[in-house]
């Protein structure tokens, strides 16, 4: 997916979860969200993140560990230590809403990598007319979700 629409979807999950989590520093919280939501990309050179940090671009396989559920676990227990567990909350939602939807995109993700390179990939083509709609449909529910507050 195009960092757009992850930043978008982040939004979205981070919108749902302010209303169950009722954290002091809303704006905090969604800052966490989306640069959490964008934060998988540092494995891949050319992203928003990782053409700030292209070692590690260079060192991992893009979609590899990066998109796994032991970096989102390991990412989520930096965080806690880092500030406490509402921001760790957010970090483990911003990562979540990145490798949840690139796992319906035709490249997929392997969520247990690196012990095993079983994927799971989806039908959307990253860049597609297809994603954009997805895009905007998130961005209706996005101002819905504002409108409904």
């Amino acid at each position: 997916m195009m960092y757009r629409t992850h930043l978008a979807f982040a939004f979205l999950i981070g919108l749902f979860a302010i209303n169950i989590l009722h954290p002091s520093n809303q704006i905090l919280f969604m800052s966490v969200v989306l640069f959490s939501g964008l934060l998988p990309d540092i494995d891949h050179p050319k992203s928003k993140i990782g053409s700030k940090v292209k070692i590690i671009g260079w060192l991992f396989e893009h979609r590899g560990f990066f998109h796994s559920l032991f970096m989102l676990i390991i990412a989520s227990i930096i965080a806690f230590f880092i500030s406490n567990k509402i921001y760790a909350t957010a970090v483990f939602i911003g990562f979540l809403s990145h490798i949840s939807i690139d796992a319906i995109t035709k490249q997929g993700i392997m969520p247990l990598h690196p012990l095993s390179k079983i994927s799971i990939r989806g039908f959307v083509e990253t860049s597609s007319v297809l994603e954009y709609l997805i895009f905007f449909g998130i961005i209706v529910l996005s101002i819905w979700k504002l409108i409904s507050f």
